[in-house]
């Protein structure tokens, strides 16, 4: 009987340890960080009220690519949250293209993110939107147009 109730133990064991593992991933940038000449960083809850700053130091610039480069993703369901702010990185490039990343908040310090080649968006529990506070540059008003 001891035997049985070990086996039935560890069985159950296995099954929770795969069903908590969830495979990550991580954003591969299909440029390298030297072939950036500047970011532009845009943060707003309602779309018409969005703000935008422009990083153009080598080292903020550095950060905010390895810090996209080591977050983990996940293709987990979320529930959709109203009144949640986006937080969104555009790369300009010295080929003159650009690259997207798209932070949208669910909830304090978590969202979904969704970049230029994409399919769908995927969930991280990275502080993303501390962003905008992190870099001292001018916020100034963005135009709904200008938004990726």
């Amino acid at each position: 009987m001891r035997k049985y109730i070990r086996f039935v133990l560890l069985l159950l064991c296995v099954l929770v340890l795969v069903g908590c593992s969830s495979k990550t991933a991580h954003i591969d940038f299909p440029f390298e960080v030297s072939d950036v000449e500047n970011v532009e960083l845009f943060h707003f809850i309602v779309p018409a009220d969005a703000e935008k700053k422009v990083i153009t130091e080598a080292k903020d610039i550095e950060d905010i690519y390895r810090l996209f480069e080591r977050i983990d993703l996940k293709d987990i369901a979320t529930e959709p949250s109203a009144g949640g702010s986006v937080t969104s990185f555009r790369f300009h490039l010295s080929d003159g293209t650009s690259y997207a990343v798209i932070y949208s908040e669910i909830a304090v310090k978590s969202g979904r993110i969704i970049t230029t080649d994409m399919q769908q968006d995927l969930f991280t529990a990275a502080d993303i939107e501390a962003s905008w506070e992190k870099y001292d540059y001018e916020a100034l008003p963005a135009e709904e147009s200008e938004l990726p």
